[in-house]
């Protein structure tokens, strides 16, 4: 099933390496976490800093677009280019409902609670109750700075600075009042000059919302879903009757012809499936565009031909843990929008139907054609599926994965 959206460097050109941000699952996933709050994180080395820790944390967790950025020009978005651009269509990062601090700290007012973040577990569980939480954040963080100074003959007295900020962060279940997961950070950044650029070097206090910032980043990813930078190797498979084939495919990509580039790549592993490497890089394009069933089943084949590569190991166990989360968007109402290419091959022109309704809507695929048979599965309204027949009132079409299924007419545009 071709519903995929991604760039690929083919095997036998020179560059083998394809950058891009992938949405990843989180390294402790809460999936039936819906609604949370943020207490006040205490900065021991400095009060003021308070806020701003926690302020971070709020806003990354509200951004919609998280982990992805223009490395050049620093730009957070959904950028046009190859900078900043994801390959995964439908999915904002802005999962969970975020009680605001002052509302928090309202309720802690009226309980007469600590205003810090040296609030107890118990504490913290009673003031979510109130709010109808599932959780509460909750943690500290603290920074030192070095300041070294040098003497240049060419460039004069010379100022570098270091600021290294450490942090813990809890999440408190509301129901139970037990730590469920805990996190620890830390990040180190630094900036220099010599002569009249000394002045310029940034202060103390800069450098450390710069570190608190990463942590921040850090702690939310921990628990959240989010979008990843990341740098593929792909392998460099080597057979003849693609030479030139994959070079006709490198010129399509070179254009942004997707849709006849992808069948190429496809054929490659259908005339060497026994190869790894041919079924890693297929799994790379599925991963790419948030399939994970499908990158888990090449990924899963490239480490059983080679189960001594570790990098296909590693790619296996994140397409496995990609699964939980497409499951988790699917049920929020937010699932990955899959890419359905327009030409280049049978399977790329093959006839599609769009289902009725909105991301919001469920509509139930049948085993057979028959509303009393079992329901294989219900998928949300504004999804693209293959035709594979029809069968009297009823289209067949492909689901994810190798499952097939009947959706009545009526439930189709």
């Amino acid at each position: 099933m071709f519903l995929l959206m991604g760039l690929l460097i083919i095997p036998s050109i020179k560059a083998q390496k394809v950058e891009t941000f992938i949405l990843k699952a989180p390294e402790k996933p809460f999936y039936n976490m819906k609604k949370i709050g943020v207490l006040k994180f205490e900065c021991s080395t400095n009060r003021r800093k308070d806020i701003v820790l926690t302020n971070y944390i709020v806003a990354d967790l509200l951004n919609q677009h998280r982990g992805i950025y223009n490395k050049k020009g620093g730009f957070y978005g959904m950028g046009k280019g190859t900078e900043g651009k994801t390959f995964v269509k439908g999915v904002t990062t802005d999962f969970y409902e975020v009680i605001e601090r002052e509302q928090l700290e309202k309720i802690m007012k009226e309980q007469r609670l600590a205003l810090s973040g040296a609030i107890d577990e118990n504490s913290a569980a009673e003031v979510g109750k109130l709010l109808g939480l599932d959780v509460l954040v909750i943690g500290n963080a603290n920074y030192t700075h070095n300041d070294e100074w040098s003497n240049s003959e060419l460039t004069g007295r010379c100022l570098k600075r270091t600021v290294t900020a450490k942090g813990t962060m809890k999440i408190i279940s509301v129901e139970t009042a037990q730590i469920v997961g805990t996190r620890t950070a830390s990040a180190s950044f630094k900036d220099s000059g010599c002569g009249d650029k000394v002045s310029g070097v940034m202060t103390t206090d800069q450098l450390a919302d710069v570190c608190l910032k990463k942590l921040a980043e850090e702690f939310v990813d921990y628990f959240t879903p989010g979008y990843e930078h990341i740098v593929y190797n792909m392998e460099k498979v080597k057979l003849k009757e693609f030479k030139d084939k994959g070079k006709e495919a490198m010129n399509f990509l070179k254009k942004g012809d997707l849709d006849h580039a992808f069948p190429i790549v496809y054929a490659m592993y259908e005339a060497d499936s026994y190869n790894p490497k041919t079924a890693y890089n297929l799994g790379v394009l599925y991963e790419m565009v948030g399939a994970y069933e499908q990158a888990a089943e090449y990924y899963g084949i490239a480490y059983e031909l080679d189960y001594t590569n570790e990098k296909y190991q590693k790619a296996a166990e994140r397409a496995k843990a990609g699964i939980d989360l497409e499951k988790y968007l699917e049920d929020i109402g937010r699932p990955i929008q899959p890419y359905s290419f327009t030409g280049g091959g049978a399977n790329a022109l093959a006839e599609r139907v769009k289902i009725r309704g909105g991301s919001a809507d469920r509509i139930e695929v049948f085993e057979f054609p028959d509303k009393s048979s079992q329901v294989v599965a219900k998928v949300p309204g504004g999804l693209e599926f293959k035709v594979l027949g029809e069968e009297g009132k009823f289209i067949k079409i492909q689901l994810r994965g190798t499952k097939t299924g009947y959706v009545p007419k009526s439930d189709v545009k």
